[in-house]
Formats: C-alpha cells, sequence, structure tokens
C-alpha cells in the first residue's frame, strides 16, 4: 500500500488573519476537512481531464465514448467544490484521513467493486446478453488499453453523474435548510434509493431500447436487481468513508467487468 500523500508532520499551513488553515491527512476541524477533501477532488479532476485529453490524442478502438470538452470539466470541477462544501454540512468525513486505515477507506471499497464485477460476469455467462447486445448494436465495450483511460475516467464521471453531485446538495437542502437540521438520516436514506435506482433505470431502459428485442425478462430482471445493489452499496460506502470510496467501487467493478472481461473475454 502507498504511503499516505499527507502526513500530520508535513502539514502544510496556509496562515490568515487570526487563523491557521491546515492541509493534513489527519483534519481535525471543519475547514481542515473541507480543504482536505477540496484537494482531493481537484486531484480526481485532474486526473479526468489527463485521461479525456490523452483519449483526444489517441483515439481506442471499439466502442466510441468520446472525450468532455474544457467548457465541461470546468463548470464541473467549480460544482464540485460547492458540493464538497456540502458534503462537509450534512456529516460526510474528510477524502483523505489516515486514522481510518487504507484497508478499510481504499481497499474495501475497491474488493466490493470487484465482486460485483465478478457477479456481472456470472450473469453474462448465464443470459448472454452482452453478445446479443454486440449483435444489435455493435462493440459494446472500449478496446484495451484504451479501456483503461476510459473506463478509469468513467469510474468519476459516472459517479459525479448519479451520486456525488446530487445526492449531498439536495441532502443540505431538505435536512439542513428545509428541516433545519432535523431528519438527516431519513433524509439521507431516501436520496440513497432514488441515487441507486436512478442508473439501472435511465441506462436499463437505454439498452433495452437499443437491443431492439434482444435482451429478455430475466436479463432485466437481474440487471436491475444487481444495478441497484451494485448503487446503493456505493451510496453507503460513500456515507461512511467520504468521497473516495463511491469511485473505487466503480472502479473495481469496472477494471473487471469492461476492461478483463469485456476486452479479453468477450
Amino acid at each position: 500500500m502507498a504511503e499516505p500523500i499527507l502526513t500530520q508532520s508535513h502539514a502544510t499551513a496556509l496562515r490568515m488573519p487570526g487563523t491557521e488553515v491546515r492541509l493534513t491527512a489527519q483534519p481535525e476541524t471543519a475547514v481542515e476537512q473541507l480543504l482536505n477533501t477540496s484537494i482531493t477532488w481537484l486531484a480526481l479532476m485532474a486526473y479526468w481531464a489527463l485521461a479525456d485529453a490523452l483519449i483526444a490524442i489517441f483515439p481506442p478502438g471499439g466502442r466510441q465514448l468520446p472525450p468532455d470538452g474544457w467548457l465541461t470539466h470546468l463548470i464541473l470541477t467549480l460544482v464540485g467544490l460547492g458540493v464538497v462544501w456540502c458534503m462537509h454540512r450534512t456529516g460526510f468525513p474528510a477524502a483523505w484521513d489516515v486514522r481510518t486505515p487504507a484497508s478499510r477507506r481504499l481497499l474495501l471499497p475497491t474488493l466490493v467493486g470487484v465482486a460485483f464485477g465478478l457477479l456481472a460476469i456470472g450473469m453474462e455467462l448465464y443470459t448472454g446478453t452482452l453478445k446479443n447486445l454486440e449483435a444489435t448494436t455493435g462493440p459494446v465495450t472500449v478496446a484495451f488499453p484504451g479501456s483503461l483511460l476510459v473506463y478509469s475516467a468513467g469510474a468519476i464521471t459516472m459517479e459525479m453523474l448519479f451520486l456525488l453531485l446530487p445526492l449531498p446538495p439536495l441532502l443540505w437542502l431538505i435536512s439542513v435548510v428545509i428541516l433545519r437540521g432535523r431528519g438527516q438520516v431519513p433524509t439521507f436514506w431516501a436520496l440513497a434509493l432514488v441515487s441507486a435506482v436512478a442508473e439501472p433505470l435511465l441506462q436499463g431502459t437505454t439498452v433495452v431500447i437499443a437491443a431492439e428485442g434482444t435482451i429478455g425478462p430475466l436479463a432485466i430482471g437481474l440487471y436491475a436487481v444487481h444495478g441497484f445493489a451494485f448503487n446503493f452499496t456505493a451510496v453507503a460506502l460513500f456515507r461512511r468513508y467520504g468521497l473516495l470510496a463511491p469511485i473505487l467501487v466503480r472502479l473495481g467493478h469496472y477494471m473487471i467487468w469492461h476492461v478483463l472481461y469485456g476486452n479479453f473475454f468477450l
């Protein structure tokens, strides 16, 4: 396991009038937590931008997933900083706190994603859904090695779309602004249910339409259950371990499902 990127003894001090704000991997105050998660967010956005730049320069084969433009990157990066503020107004932990063992905040979410990837492979072997879809629509996965960039960046963007950007602001608006600090727990789990349903509903509908009747009811049902369980687990780990957890869940899933199976066994 790599060494922590920040340590208490090597914290960066940002001096402001009458106070001291530290960039530290052991954040104590709300401001330190906010700064910790903000830097982690910016690092994620930098990787996403770099991956999209490389994809634009070296377009991969297989399924075509065009990179996003600079304006999209800029807007979502700035919006994300506002979302980070909402996260720390509603009790989410700092993104990189070394007091929580890496085995729990990094390895556990990744292994959960790997497990869901293996489940997806089992479902495919039983139903043959992707092979049927590929026969109708063409390539369903990005070719290797470009798939490493596409799906690692995709783990960030998909969690942004369905979880990271909508849930914390809504949780803050409902539980803090409207309910004035009451009902945060039931509000979170209600939003978690909506978030977990959104992706399989929206993407599943698109896939079923594109498949033109080649996907049967059993495969649709298995996909819906798998997608809901996957997303709900990611939301729960997001609440427990912070920003990186749901991204790592999806990354583990994508590396097994799209890269390993999709590139070498499909």
